[in-house]
């Protein structure tokens, strides 16, 4: 290959020369904004109208032409001429509202030559208000009629609303297409009677040929076959096909794992609305469809569209996701007894055993560190290890296969634990943000440092106490996160239920059975503000009182993520373990465990700094209560700071009720953190 050549230095020097020269135009000029015709320089100090008045003209302060200041929103300048189109705006407005008769639209205009400042006081006269009539649906297909006039919020006496009462008609089209009317149209027309003083409703309705799947045409794909593309779209040629399969569809093809975005264009030929719109957004007022003139019957009925074909065509257009993306992430947690270094890593190799065959690797590392307290405890390093093959779309495109093979080593106040399991599992998608898993698996557990538990306190107990132990585990959760955020939640819910069942004998050492449920709900207050709520609770129940539970398989609270009252895995049950002459209190699960918050969040929308207040409650028991013991409250303040997108926490947080049960434990805390608790 020859050496490239330099590239003449003339062209160059022209064009970084034009770039300069642009630049300093730029940043040498002010924009100017046009003057328009009539336009002064009298500021407009006040707006209001004169009272009584029976509708609330508050809306017409930010969206008149001629207005003040206002938050966020700056005012207009008197114009004489933009007053006139006021008018015709407030007498559209009180339309708006069934006002028909609205009249005298004037307005009384103040001078302060001093302020050079005026004051606008507009003067209506309102007129009745006109009620709604007779209320139909014309031209709904056989059977549908019902289920469309049930969408319609009013009815004969109701007052007018022409904006949100004209929006019902993308609802019933809609309701039409998820019923495989692919191209329906509803159009919406209020009849005004003056001399009644009332408005007749009509939506007008043409629902088109039942829709079947015409063409299918894959686009931006690259390294996977568009047969394998159309083998996860499950829509066939000829075949009936109703709105829902496409979202369906859609969905499937995101599960798979294969691709960054995946969408499912249909040729529709309509006007197509999805979802409720409320009738003040940002989205213009509607119109109630457009009718072109000759498809009015000479009796005034709707005529249907001509030359419609069932047939309706389909584009899939997907972006492939990189055949390798990695995750590097760090962190450090810390609270008054200990701080948590941790680094992790991973990589996914998407498609890596053919099309749709994916593998994941994992890990992650930590070093604990005891600066108070025990300071001999076992610390040092843990980490955590993760291999797995996903093969979505094993049954159908709803359940994919995962075999995993995972390694634990958990830090707990005074011990290790290790856990290492494989399992081949099944994991199905229900919808969006639910999904359910089912994985038998093998499971060993070992202990580093618990040293020696009383026999009596182990049978009192039912633990197992610091044997290695081997089972056979058969897993199933279900999940359902409608959250608007994974990291800094304001809105939405999650449902987390989790089980697992050990049933030793011939397979496995210690049989158990343990439940787990983890719900959230959060309050939205506006854009900035939330209150949520979490309520956690967990039961393990030994099956053989003579084997036990393990520790690794109790519960476990406290910490930066549950009551913050308590060190991280110090809301637990306690026994005395000994290693020689030398014992120590040390938290070895509970059977029952039970954990809430109540958290009133402050995240303004693209700042840096938000607070929050909260108050936590739980409690951990030997048995099924998880208040044997009592009850541990603790309440506090937290810092949110977020930087390159990173949610750092630091909570401090007071322990309110003591529980003699739990030891000489700390009753204030520092927690720092990524993310929310919940």
């Amino acid at each position: 290959m020859p050496p490239l050549a330099p590239r003449p230095l003339a062209p160059l020097a022209r064009r970084f020369g034009l770039v300069a020269l642009v630049a300093l135009v730029a940043g040498c000029s002010t924009f100017v904004k046009p003057t328009l015709p009539g336009e002064t320089t009298w500021s407009v100090r006040s707006l209001t109208f004169e009272e009584p008045l029976q509708l609330d003209w508050s809306p017409l302060k930010k969206t008149l032409s001629v207005r003040p200041d206002q938050f966020l929103i700056p005012g207009q300048p008197y114009n004489p001429y933009r007053k006139a189109e006021d008018a015709r705006r407030i007498v559209a407005f009180w339309h708006s509202y069934g006002y028909f008769d609205v009249g005298g639209v004037d307005a009384d205009v103040r001078f302060d030559e001093a302020e050079h400042a005026i004051d606008i006081r507009w003067r209506v006269t309102e007129g009745a208000r006109y009620a709604i009539g007779d209320v139909s649906v014309q031209g709904a297909p056989a059977g549908y009629e019902p289920a469309l006039t049930a969408v319609v919020d009013f009815g004969r006496g109701a007052s007018v609303d022409l904006h949100a009462y004209r929006w019902h008609r993308h609802a019933m089209a809609n309701l039409l297409r998820r019923a495989g009317w692919l191209r329906a149209e509803v159009y919406s027309r209020a009849f005004v009677d003056r001399e009644r003083k009332r408005v007749d409703w009509v939506y007008l309705v043409d629902p088109g040929p039942k829709s079947v799947v015409g063409t299918i045409t894959v686009k931006g794909n690259h390294k996977i076959p568009t047969e394998d593309v159309l083998a996860w779209v499950h829509l066939t040629p000829g075949e009936p096909v109703a709105f829902g399969q496409i979202e369906a569809q859609e969905r499937a093809l995101m599960d798979s794992g294969a691709f960054d975005t995946a969408r499912v264009f249909a040729e529709y030929g309509t006007e197509f609305v999805e979802g409720a719109i409320p009738p003040d957004s940002w989205i213009p007022p509607d119109t109630g469809g457009i009718i072109p003139a000759a498809r009015v019957a000479p009796d005034g009925s709707l005529l249907p569209r001509e030359g419609l074909d069932a047939a309706v065509d389909f584009t899939v257009q997907v972006v492939e996701s990189p055949a390798a993306t990695g995750r590097l992430s760090a962190g450090v947690g810390a609270d008054l007894e200990r701080v948590d270094v941790q680094a992790g890593a991973g990589v996914q190799l998407r498609n890596a055993l053919g099309a749709f065959h994916h593998l994941v690797f994992s890990g992650s590392v930590g070093y604990g560190l005891r600066w108070r307290g025990e300071l001999d405890e076992p610390l040092g390093l843990y980490g955590s290890a993760l291999a797995r093959y996903v093969r979505p779309g094993l049954f159908g495109e709803r359940v994919d296969l995962r075999v995993t093979a995972r390694f634990d080593e958990a830090l707990y106040p005074g011990f290790h634990w290790r856990n290492a399991t494989f399992g081949v599992g099944l994991r199905s998608t229900l919808d969006t943000g639910l999904f359910i898993d089912f994985e038998p698996r093998l499971r060993l557990d070992w202990p580093v440092g618990v040293g020696t538990i009383d026999p009596t306190v182990l049978g009192a107990l039912d633990l197992a106490g610091g044997a290695r132990t081997m089972n056979a585990e058969l897993a199933a959760s279900l999940t359902w996160d409608a959250r608007d955020n994974g990291l800094e939640p304001l809105r939405g819910h999650l449902v987390a239920l989790r089980a697992a069942w050990a049933p030793g004998g011939a397979l496995g050492d210690t049989p158990w059975l343990r439940v787990e449920a983890d719900l959230r709900y959060l309050l939205n207050l506006n854009a900035d503000m939330a209150i949520g709520l979490r309520v956690a609770g967990g039961w393990v129940l030994a099956l053989d009182d003579a084997a036990g539970v393990p520790i690794g398989a109790r519960l476990f609270g406290g910490g930066a993520y549950g009551v913050r009252g308590f060190g991280t895995r110090r809301l637990s049950v306690y026994a005395e373990r000994c290693h020689d002459a030398d014992c120590q209190a040390i938290p070895i699960g509970a059977a029952s465990l039970f954990e809430s918050s109540l958290e009133f969040r402050w995240l303004p929308y693209r700042q840096q700094v938000g607070a929050v207040a909260f108050v936590d409650l739980g409690g951990a028991g030997e048995q099924a209560n998880p208040f044997d013991d009592g009850v541990s409250v603790a309440a506090g303040l937290g810092l949110r700071v977020r930087t390159w997108s990173i949610p750092l926490a630091i909570d401090l947080a007071y322990r309110v009720t003591d529980v003699a049960a739990y030891g000489d434990l700390d009753r204030f805390f520092v927690f720092a953190r990524i993310g929310e608790a919940f």
